[in-house]
């Protein structure tokens, strides 16, 4: 069995984002019926004629939400496989020995929504393979928490409250959650394909496809700068309570913590909103499997799903 060990800042953006975006963006209500107002009984005349104008066409509906495309960028030589991409990104942040020595992190930073003026504390924990907390503190909103305990994908905010997350929410978080990906892409990357060289955010980088091996999540694609090959960022569909939409996430400013190097700078592109993740100090020890229990009011949801009806009682032997 194959270690995974590379952490990765993108599912903390995604789940920010989620958090975010839930506190600003109103979650989707039915219309309102309005009473039919009483009709006036009709004056006898001329029997009216019936209309010649042809039926009104239907309104076209709105064309699904589809990610980015970007200018395919010229290149002379082979193109580089998928493994040695990922293998050179592994590199360059570090080297596989001091990564696999990774087991837990504890972050702490900002999380930034400049276009609705929103600015608060973002502090983060994780812990191999797949469990993470996130709590955000935004003045004049409240503190919002997700989490996931390899199992139970859930959130709280002030806006909606307590949920728990559906499959789809679950699978994509096993896809982005995943503490140590990299790695195991690097020694597995059958499900990595390159498309070749683009344009991304203004600095050529090459595209690689990641299809998921986790039931029900959608594939994503990363960029690696080709010239310093770090990973310039990704985009893919997430599931929000919003839908799905289309996210882009840039990585910008990687900085040394110990014997590993990190982005400490997330922009993530949404719904036409932009949002900045940044990091202020990483630790490496110190988190415990409480981090990620279910907070009391998520299990007592979890606990009060519908029991499976009782099979009918056998007749009575005469």
């Amino acid at each position: 069995m194959i270690k995974r060990t590379t952490f990765s800042f993108f599912s903390i953006a995604l789940a920010c984002t989620t958090i975010a975006l839930a506190q600003v963006v109103p979650a989707p209500t039915a219309p309102a019926k309005r009473p039919a107002a009483p009709s006036a009984p009709a004056a006898p005349g001329a029997p009216i004629a019936p209309s010649t104008a042809p039926p009104a066409a239907p309104a076209a509906a709105p064309a699904p939400a589809t990610l980015p495309k970007f200018a395919a960028v010229a290149f002379e030589g082979a193109k580089p496989s998928a493994q040695e991409l990922l293998a050179r990104h592994i590199a360059v942040t570090g080297g596989e020995k001091a990564w696999q020595a990774k087991t837990m992190i504890s972050s702490k930073g900002a999380i930034e929504i400049p276009a609705a003026g929103l600015k608060g504390a973002m502090d983060m924990q994780a812990m191999a393979p797949d469990s993470i907390a996130i709590a955000m503190d935004i003045p004049g909103m409240g503190q919002s928490r997700t989490g996931f305990d390899g199992t139970t994908g859930w959130s709280i905010d002030p806006m909606r409250g307590p949920a728990i997350m559906d499959a789809k929410q679950i699978a994509d978080l096993k896809r982005d959650g995943n503490f140590r990906r990299d790695l195991e892409l690097m020694h597995n990357a059958g499900n990595a394909e390159v498309l070749g060289l683009v344009e991304f955010e203004t600095r050529p980088c090459w595209q690689v496809k990641i299809a998921t091996s986790a039931p029900g999540a959608t594939p994503s694609n990363n960029f690696y700068d080709k010239e310093t090959g770090l990973m310039a960022g990704m985009t893919m569909m997430a599931a929000t309570p919003m839908g799905e939409i289309p996210v882009t996430l840039l990585t910008t400013e990687y900085k040394d913590f110990g014997d590993v190097k990190l982005p400490v700078r997330t922009t993530t592109k949404v719904m036409g909103q932009m949002q900045v993740m940044t990091i202020d100090s990483v630790t490496w020890e110190g988190v415990s499997a409480k981090a990620f229990e279910l907070p009391p009011e998520i299990a007592a949801m979890k606990n009060a799903a519908p029991a499976a009806p009782a099979a009918p009682a056998a007749p009575a032997a005469k």
